[in-house]
């Protein structure tokens, strides 16, 4: 408002002319003694500045040095006095060391590989999507549902069964309703947002509603056939202009193209779980995907808040074929004898934000057994090192993972509470362990870190991958690498091509053929080149 704009500008005025004086005495006897406590005890002071050290170190283990210079500058603004000139210099100067730090160039790199990103290769569609569907009631199908209709999107949700219709709903519901609770959305769009889902069973006219689809996101199992039928039966009544979107994190889009009757309209969308807190979404074309079907599911899968990667259609995609010789060499050291608990904690100090062993728990074991045997089947030695019936015996004995209750660690439900081993994996690592070793934790990091970087550059060098930047992006907000390092490439630039050349080596000639270089990675050494040049 006019009238709110001539006060400020006045206030302004005053306070330049110091006519007006800002008002910032505490009020009342407990803003005082406050203040008095925080800001004139200096024993008080130190105390709190401590305490918030303590704290950000928990949160942070050191990776992150800016909130650490933040309670400097602050700890050096009470000395030599708040607003002083001396205070400004220090924050002046801290700002400055910041700026210059590996971390800060590192997430830099981050903000504007994601930026790069939001380009669509592909332009703006000539139709843009308005209404989707979304088959599957599961927890993925649910996420799916709930970023789609929080960005303005009707949705139709399809299961076969009412009682997963029933949780799915709830899922969104319950979610939105913790966004309320933060008073980031208000209860109108709590409101409208659940009056977009619109939920269809088998036993609906679910055929009249898909009539007026533009795209069709399927999230039901990994069963090849029953997505076959899915495909089948739902593209007889799409609209002709519909699309067809598959998200599947092991079956080639190629394969299942195969059942559709409008290859030219069917793609690849792998989301990653937890969806709505996930922010990376994969988009795989097959060889016949138009140019046109692929604008649609990047405006989508933008419009949902997601950063969107074009990937190349090959086992795992990018994410998961990285992540599996990882976590085949999480396996791999287990099995010589550290310990699950050495394995996460190795991983969780080198930044990433979960441990290899947890995520296979909270995966859940028959997945993770399923993806490794589908990437076993294309990459060979570079991920199937680790004895597949190890796995496969925790599978025999019950031990799914977070599903089950137990799986490598006891998952009771209790909040807070500390985990502790299964006590039934004992005897299963006496009968297929080589050693009962203990391995240092940097090898561990190293091993596991290795396998991890030599996967991402053969992908760059096979262009699954477009760019090195994409293949940082991804791997950040994919799993999580650390966005401290910047991903992958920005890794290996900082430690020198060279060095990581010789490390695998060093570990090939220990441990065996997983760790030879990626021809890639070797040109690289030989030429002194980076793969981010600046």
């Amino acid at each position: 408002p006019k009238a709110l704009e001539t006060v400020a500008l006045q206030a302004v005025r005053e306070l330049i002319s110091k006519k007006l004086k800002p008002a910032r005495e505490p009020k009342g006897a407990m803003g005082k003694l406050t203040k008095w406590a925080s800001e004139d005890l200096s024993i008080t002071r130190g105390i709190v500045l401590n305490k918030a050290r303590d704290q950000v170190m928990k949160q942070t283990k050191g990776k992150y040095p800016a909130p650490l210079k933040i309670l400097d500058v602050v700890g050096a603004s009470f000395e030599k006095g708040l607003g002083s000139k001396a205070a400004y210099e220090a924050e002046s100067k801290g700002f400055g060391e910041l700026g210059v730090t590996p971390e800060s160039k590192a997430l830099v790199s981050i903000f504007f590989g994601q930026t790069a990103c939001k380009k669509s290769p592909y332009g703006k569609p000539k139709q843009s999507p308005k209404k989707l569907a979304v088959l599957g009631g599961g927890l993925m199908g649910a996420g799916i549902t709930e970023v789609s209709v929080t960005k303005g999107y009707d949705v139709f949700l399809k299961d076969m069964s009412l009682e997963a219709l029933g949780k799915a709903q709830k899922t969104v519901y319950d979610n939105l309703s913790k966004k309320l609770k933060k008073k980031a959305m208000t209860s109108a769009e709590l409101t409208r947002n659940m009056t977009r889902i619109t939920a269809l069973d088998a036993n609906s006219n679910w055929a009249q509603h898909f009539g007026s689809v533009d795209m069709v996101i399927e999230a039901v199992p990994e069963i090849m056939d029953l997505k076959r039928k899915i495909i089948q039966e739902t593209e007889a009544v799409l609209p002709e202009h519909g699309i067809f979107a598959t998200n599947t994190s092991a079956i080639p889009i190629r394969v299942l193209a195969e059942s559709s009757k409008r290859p030219q309209q069917f793609v690849g969308m792998h989301y990653f779980s937890p969806v709505p807190q996930m922010p990376l979404l994969e988009i795989i074309p097959h060889a016949g995907t138009s140019e046109e079907t692929l604008a649609a599911a990047f405006e989508v899968g933008q419009k949902q808040g997601k950063t969107c990667i074009i990937v190349k259609d090959v086992a795992g995609f990018f994410v998961n074929r990285c992540l599996g010789p990882y976590s085949d060499e999480a396996m791999v050291v287990l099995l010589e004898g550290a310990s699950p608990s050495d394995i996460d904690k190795a991983m969780l100090d080198f930044g990433f934000p979960v441990g290899p062993i947890t995520l296979a728990d909270q995966v859940g074991i028959e997945t993770a057994a399923s993806v490794g045997k589908t990437l076993k089947s294309e990459l060979g030695v570079r991920v199937g090192v680790a004895d597949p019936a190890f796995m496969d015996a925790m599978i025999a004995a019950g031990y799914l993972g977070k599903k089950s209750g137990k799986g490598f660690f006891v998952h009771d439900g209790a909040k807070g509470s500390a985990r502790t081993l299964n006590p039934g994996m004992e005897k299963l690592l006496k009968e297929y362990r080589k050693s009962e070793k203990r391995i240092n934790l940097f090898t561990i990091q190293d091993r596991l870190t290795l396998r991890f970087l030599n996967e991402a550059a053969l992908c760059l060098q096979d262009d699954i991958v477009r760019s090195a930047t994409e293949a940082d992006i991804a791997s950040v907000f994919g799993i999580g690498f650390p966005p401290f390092i910047g991903g992958p490439f920005r890794y290996i630039d900082a430690m020198g091509a060279q060095k990581v050349v010789d490390l695998m080596q060093h570990y090939r000639d220990k441990h065996g053929e997983q760790f030879t270089p990626a021809p890639i990675l070797m040109d690289h050494a030989k030429a002194g080149k980076k793969f981010h040049p600046k």
